[in-house]
């Protein structure tokens, strides 16, 4: 068991982004962190049948174990007549939420579900603006990002380098007590060779870190951009410096509209500059370089004929 109670999975996808997935997913309900009526508002009966359109076994496992229905009959149902199924059956009190989101694999829930959407679920809940004013949600966020941390290095999808640098070394310091800076320093000084990142995190790991860095602080600086966007749990921002509308005209974002402001003003500036008496021409000074087209002298003839 966990420390919050919820009973740990390792999934069998193997080490890698897809493992991590699944193991995060599945905390996320067993913690509380997210419910089966959560995951059902997302993933309809029907689309977790349709996702799993290429497996009918197991979609005769699922239906026959919410519905009751022989699992032979069961395997001869299309995804469409499985998702009706089962929906019916909840509608009616046959089987339940929890039922259901259970009888679908953790690990097939990663496979068959789109990996956005599943984040999406995932988070929902937005664990990193949990306050200490309610006590039992924000204790779940603590443990629900240590965990994503931990799975996330030991799935090595970031490094313990990079968790360190996201952070920052004077983040830490700033955050932690002295009594842990000083578990640092004697770890550091017990170390033969280089004290590394890596003998930081395991001087304070992931569940110390979130007793003290602020979780919106940790969610911003390293989950989001390390690993939601890094590998692709999460779209990457659009960069809006070239972007243009559909209509083909530039965007009219704040950036852009910067952009524009700070180029008027600089031909503003410009414009209303003070003219030195350097720059003043005299009119004696037009009339003695303006040329009459009617009394210059004639261009050389070059030879050509029209």
């Amino acid at each position: 068991m966990s420390e919050n109670g919820a009973a740990k999975f390792i999934s069998d996808l193997g080490k890698g982004r897809e493992a991590f997935h699944a193991e995060v997913t599945e905390f996320a309900l067993r913690s509380g962190e997210r419910t089966p009526e959560d995951f059902l508002r997302h993933f309809s009966c029907r689309a977790i049948m349709k996702s799993l359109d290429a497996r009918p076994t197991e979609r005769a496992r699922i239906v026959s174990q919410s519905t009751g229905v022989h699992e032979k009959v069961a395997h001869k149902m299309s995804s469409d007549a499985s998702g009706e199924s089962v929906q019916i059956a909840l509608e009616e009190g046959v089987t339940t939420s929890a039922a259901i989101v259970g009888l679908f694999q953790p690990d097939d829930k990663q496979r068959y579900l789109e990996r956005h959407a599943l984040w999406a679920f995932d988070i929902e809940g937005q664990p990193w603006k949990a306050t200490p004013a309610n006590k039992t949600a924000h204790d779940r966020a603590k443990a629900y990002l240590a965990y994503i941390l931990e799975r996330a290095l030991e799935n090595l999808l970031i490094s313990h380098e990079e968790v360190v640098h996201g952070i920052t070394v004077g983040k830490l310091v700033q955050s932690l007590p002295k009594e842990k800076l000083g578990i640092i320093i004697e770890a550091s000084l017990k170390t033969s060779d280089k004290f590394t990142e890596e003998d930081l995190l395991a001087a304070i790991p992931p569940q110390s870190l979130v007793e003290y860095v602020p979780l919106d602080y940790l969610w911003e600086k390293v989950i989001v951009p390390l690993v939601a966007e890094a590998h692709d749990y999460a779209p990457k921002p659009v960069t809006l410096t070239a972007a243009k509308s559909a209509n083909g005209k530039s965007s009219d974002s704040g950036e852009w509209l910067a952009a524009a402001s700070a180029k008027t003003d600089s031909a503003s500036s410009r414009s209303s500059s003070t003219v030195t008496e350097d720059e003043i021409v005299s009119e004696d000074e037009i009339l003695e370089t303006d040329e009459d087209p009617l009394t210059s002298p004639p261009l050389p003839n070059d030879g050509n004929k029209a």
